[in-house]
């Protein structure tokens, strides 16, 4: 039990140390003569920063609580409908030209209210409104131009033990979405996570062993820096001394304790802080009395390069497994004047994700050229247009992505069985992304074209930004509901359907006649079907149940 307590700890903390070192920052300008001086300059610039960031997080939130809108638009251009008219035996489509969903969204008082349409040619055909409320654990959907009613249902728990446990699940999603709505009284201010982030990195950072520290080049497609190299290692000891330190401070400390106190009212009542304590407590126990000796040996390594501005232009996060030393993650960005290169490695066992490339940038627009590679095969060739490098607001950028995906080379040697299946199947084909924002007014759109030899298919484009909010209706008390767990109630939903406007407005958005009658009849049909169905079972159940009384009559008999 303690080994496996040790273990446990072993894997939180070499987690939390590498999210606190990639949160230390990867550019931060510092006075460099360690490791741990090199991390801990790092991590009191993120700190100075992070008030401003977080505080406008949590404003932007609040902002979005009160009503945001989404607008998903689906372009068929030429070459797109000539397929489809292809795919469907020649089919004249070219009346099709964009299929759009837009929605506004509004979480407030517990429920999350979805006002959507769906349009085809940039006529509407329907509107979906969809209130989510997981204060009482109930969904409501309507589309207002096929019925007035609502379809309503319960939202399940994955709870399936006792009632017990599904009421406080309920009470779980209750406490959610009130937090949702008013997300500062849930999270910390700006100056408590500072103080914590700074508090418990350095905890890290004082407890990481200092290695080696050589002169090294970074050299990515053909730029080289010449920079100092810092090298930290952790041991199983030194994991162990972590733990320790976190939790000794956590005992105690008073953000923590305070933290708790801002989350009292979602307790039910319990000491959480108690139990908190507890568990820190036994935590540190276990620590105290685990069996055997720790090891010294290395175990995790972390690696900074810091160029002659004393600038950290690349990271590595290794596992050392003996005299083996592998790396898990790498970033490298070294630079010359204008032009910057950038690798960025993910590695698992025997296989690997590689960003790597170069480009150049002027008046703060990044042109360049990328290649992504699996396991060392490329995978996507990516060519950056003016894209920006420090937007104006933070996340909104602007710029162009052109993506290709190349097929693969084939030598002599290669048989064709071999060339078919090292074959790239996504060659021929592309991929645009266009990024488009406007900060000032805190609107942006993504637009995603596919082509196929340089033409484009369709276009996925989606914008987004704060809106005016949804109304919402009293829940408790709409005019006219049907149970959608109940057969009968949504059978007389659909018997109630009424599809004019429905399809006045298909016809209306340049759906020729012919197949707007065909999609009526089917609508008509498969209505039938389903009433059909229903009275056919009711009628068999009266019928059965008709079948036994005479039965029994006749053995009384």
């Amino acid at each position: 039990m303690m080994n496996r307590t040790r273990q446990i700890l072993k894997k939180a903390v070499v987690t939390a140390m590498g999210a606190s070192l990639v949160v230390s920052g990867s550019s931060t300008v510092f006075a460099a003569g360690s490791y741990q001086e090199t991390e801990k300059t790092a991590l009191a610039n993120v700190v100075s920063k992070l008030p401003e960031a977080w505080d406008g997080y949590l404003e932007n939130y609040q902002k979005a609580c009160k009503g945001t809108k989404g607008t998903f638009t689906l372009t068929v251009e030429d070459t797109g409908r000539a397929l489809a008219g292809a795919l469907m035996g020649g089919t004249d489509v070219s009346w099709l030209q964009s299929f759009t969903f837009d929605s506004d969204i509004t979480i407030k008082d517990g429920v999350e209210a979805i006002a959507s349409g769906l349009l085809l040619n940039d006529t509407k055909l329907c509107d979906l409104n969809l209130y989510m409320d997981l204060a009482n654990m109930a969904e409501y959907i309507q589309i207002p131009q096929l019925s007035e009613g609502y379809i309503t249902a319960p939202i399940q728990s994955t709870v399936t033990t006792t009632n017990g446990v599904a009421e406080n699940s309920q009470e779980i999603m209750s406490t959610y979405m009130n937090a949702l709505s008013d997300l500062s009284s849930a999270l910390p201010d700006s100056d408590t996570l500072g103080t914590l982030l700074d508090r418990y990195g350095n905890i890290i950072i004082d407890n990481i062993e200092e290695g080696s520290s050589v002169e090294e080049s970074v050299s990515v497609d053909g730029i080289s820096e010449d920079c100092t190299a810092y090298e930290g290692t952790v041991s199983e000891k030194a994991v162990t001394a972590m733990a320790e330190g976190i939790l000794t401070a956590a005992k105690d400390d008073a953000e923590i304790k305070g933290l708790f106190e801002q989350w009292a009212g979602a307790s039910d009542g319990e000491n959480q802080y108690q139990q908190f304590e507890d568990a820190v407590a036994d935590a540190l126990d276990s620590i105290g009395s685990a069996d055997g000796e720790v090891s010294e040996d290395p175990v995790f390594s972390s690696k900074v390069w810091v160029n002659a501005d004393n600038r950290i232009v690349g990271r590595e996060f290794a596992v050392i497994d003996g005299a083996e030393t592998t790396p898990v993650f790498t970033w490298k960005a070294p630079s010359d004047g204008d032009t910057s290169a950038l690798l960025l490695e993910i590695t698992a066992e025997d296989s690997s994700l590689t960003l790597t490339g170069s480009g150049t940038t002027s008046d703060g627009l990044l042109n360049g050229d990328y290649i992504f590679a699996i396991d060392g095969t490329e995978a996507a060739d990516i060519n950056v247009e003016n894209l920006e490098t420090k937007p104006e607001k933070a996340g909104y950028y602007n710029g162009t992505l052109n993506v290709t995906f190349p097929a693969a080379e084939a030598d002599d040697t290669t048989t064709d069985e071999e060339s078919e299946a090292a074959s790239n199947p996504l060659a021929g084909f592309g991929m645009v992304i266009n990024l488009e924002s406007d900060a000032s007014t805190d609107a942006s759109s993504i637009g995603l074209t596919v082509t196929t030899s340089g033409a484009p298919i369709a276009t996925l484009t989606i914008s987004s930004g704060y809106g005016d909010g949804v109304d919402i209706p009293d829940l408790t008390s709409l005019d006219k509901t049907y149970d959608g767990s109940d057969d009968a109630a949504m059978t007389e939903y659909v018997a109630n359907i009424k599809w004019d406007t429905f399809l006045a407005n298909i016809k209306a958005a340049g759906v020729p006649d012919e197949l707007a009658t065909q999609l009526e009849t089917i609508l008509t049909s498969a209505v039938e079907s389903m009433t059909a169905t229903d009275e056919d079972q009711d009628t068999s159940a009266t019928d059965s149940s008709a079948d036994g009384e005479t039965e029994a009559a006749d053995d009384a008999a």
